[in-house]
């Protein structure tokens, strides 16, 4: 039997033991914590090795970071049928869909994107969104400028957003599905195996939004001046509901939509029918099928003609624009277009649109005849006339020589008055225009001039940058937008070097030496300074390179 003071003291000596060993176990988590602390991230470390930071090379991505032995993405096709009511500034559309699952995935589920859906009352887009207001005095009240309480107003009374009305199958039995702010999921009847197809119908309207109250992506836009007779500008983009696209490093890229940074998509082939008023003229992603049921014989014998033309030739003449504008209909037509191999569909329909045309010859190239188009009102001018068209053929040529060729058979340029600029595949929308004069004339600036020039180039050349390499902006936003500025910096200088194009290093300096800056390598819903981060600080970097 042992004393009991020799347990008292094994006792006092486990404890002491016991609680050395605590303390150096702390003292190794805080050495420890402390390395971690003082690791540097890789944007801030400039002597880290790129291969520590690179991802692993893999079946599907190899190390020179090309597409692996065992590569895929998903296909997704759409045959859509949609109604534009002028009246109600509304779209009532059908769309059946037939995806493709390429992966080794087996997918019981599908996820589409609502984009309309961020205009609703409910949307976290809208329950999260800031205005900038203003302060003239350190003290004084804050302001908020009418244009914003007219959004503000408009937002709250609007009834917009999604109306998903049914998701049926090829059979029509309807799909459960499910509405989570911006993005719906489909469930499947049946499990969706590698290399098996499913198609499924969806049916749905919205009301479109009013481009001139909140300044959109997209939406319509009113004339209201005397003689207009109620004319209107709409631009559809993401006015469908679109698959999200899968892929083998995320997954499902289902991100909630805010407003701020594009989208990647999946590629395929589309059919879209289109019934607007028939007076209108309508541009669109792709080729024009029935232009014998919608253009004049003239008009038609237009178009063949600017295929070979030394110069834009106008499709649609002012005259026949004004006609149009004074007139009016309650008929309608059904515009037909078809698109290979791309990853969305946009287009614009105005009876207010002059329309012109020439054609672009990419020699050896696989689509050897492009056909640059403008659509604009008589607000856009001359200045539209002369320059937005030859702007398109222009950085059709720079990019493609310094990238790859252009692969489809049409780029267009389409003036909407609300948007600055904005690109989906093959059709763009730009915004300068004229300024209408008291002697009824309209005319422009040496400013407005290279605005337009400058604008058409940049949205082109996101044709390549992401509509064609389809990065995913939400997530890496400069990846699109700093190499187009780039190379619209490069496209500018060709067109003009006396003009400033704003990728030369003098322009981000004092951006570099400010406070609150973020990496590159930043989501754009949480990217400070977007245009500085996003656009101008890669575009430098990269000129810095092409210069050293």
């Amino acid at each position: 039997m042992s004393d009991p003071k020799f347990k008292a003291l094994g006792l006092a000596a486990a404890l002491k033991i016991s609680c050395f060993g605590a303390a150096l176990s702390l003292l190794s988590s805080i050495a420890v914590a402390q390395g971690i602390q003082q690791t540097k991230g890789d944007y801030q470390d400039k002597f880290r090795q790129l291969d520590e930071v690179l991802p692993t090379p893999n079946v599907y991505r190899n190390a020179a970071g090309q597409p692996g032995h065992e590569y895929w993405q998903q296909k997704v096709d759409y045959d859509i049928d949609v109604i534009l009511n002028e009246e109600t500034h509304s779209i009532q559309g059908t769309e059946s869909i037939s995806y493709q699952n390429n992966s080794p995935d087996t997918l019981n589920y599908l996820w589409l994107q609502l984009d309309q859906n961020r205009f609703r009352n409910d949307s976290i887009a809208q329950l999260s969104e800031t205005f900038n207001r203003s302060s003239p005095e350190p003290g004084s009240p804050a302001r908020v400028s009418l244009g914003q309480l007219r959004e503000i107003q408009y937002m709250e009374e609007a009834e917009l957003g999604y109306d998903i009305q049914s998701v049926v199958d090829a059979a029509g039995n309807a799909l459960n599905h499910t509405i989570v702010g911006t993005l719906m999921r489909v469930d499947l009847a049946r499990a969706l195996r590698p290399g098996a197809s499913v198609d499924f119908k969806i049916d749905y309207s919205y009301n479109i939004v009013n481009g001139d109250v909140i300044g959109p992506r997209a939406g319509y836009e009113h004339f209201a001046d005397e003689g207009e007779n109620g004319n209107t500008i709409y631009a559809l983009a993401q006015w469908f509901p679109r698959l999200v696209a899968y892929t083998d490093y995320e997954g499902w890229t289902n991100k909630e939509f805010l407003g701020s940074g594009e989208f990647t998509l999946e590629f395929g082939d589309y059919e879209v029918a289109m019934t607007v008023p028939a007076d209108h003229i309508v541009a669109a992603t792709g080729e024009l099928e029935n232009a014998n049921q919608v253009l004049t014989d003239e008009q038609r014998r237009r178009l063949r003609e600017a295929e070979t033309a030394e110069r834009p030739i106008l499709i649609v003449t002012p005259e026949e624009a004004l006609a149009n504008e004074a007139e009016g209909t309650n008929e309608t037509k059904t515009w037909r277009f078809s698109a290979e191999n791309v990853r969305d569909f946009a287009w614009s329909s105005s009876r207010k649109y002059i329309w012109d045309a020439k054609g672009y010859r990419q020699e050896g190239a696989e689509q050897e005849l492009v056909v640059a188009m403008s659509f604009w009102p008589k607000e856009g001018g001359d200045l539209w006339a002369k320059y937005s068209t030859e702007s398109v053929i222009h950085t059709l040529e720079v990019y493609s020589r310094f990238s790859f060729d252009y692969p489809y058979p049409t780029a267009q340029s389409v003036n909407i008055g609300f948007v600055g600029g904005m690109e989906y595949p093959m059709i763009t929308f730009n915004g300068p225009r004229t300024t209408l004069q008291d002697d009824g004339s309209r005319t422009y600036t040496l400013a407005e001039k290279r605005f337009l020039i400058g604008v058409v180039i940049h949205e082109v050349g996101h044709f390549y940058f992401p509509m064609i390499v389809n990065s995913d902006e939400r997530q890496w936003t400069w990846m699109d937008e700093g190499i187009n500025s780039y190379l619209d910096g490069v496209a500018g200088r060709e067109w003009d070097a006396e003009i400033p194009w704003g990728v030369e290093p003098r322009y981000i300096v004092d951006y570099m030496v400010s406070s609150n800056q973020v990496p590159v390598m930043t989501q754009s819903d949480s990217v400070l300074r977007l245009g500085p981060n996003a656009y101008s600080k890669p575009a430098t970097a990269l000129n810095i390179l092409r210069e050293t």
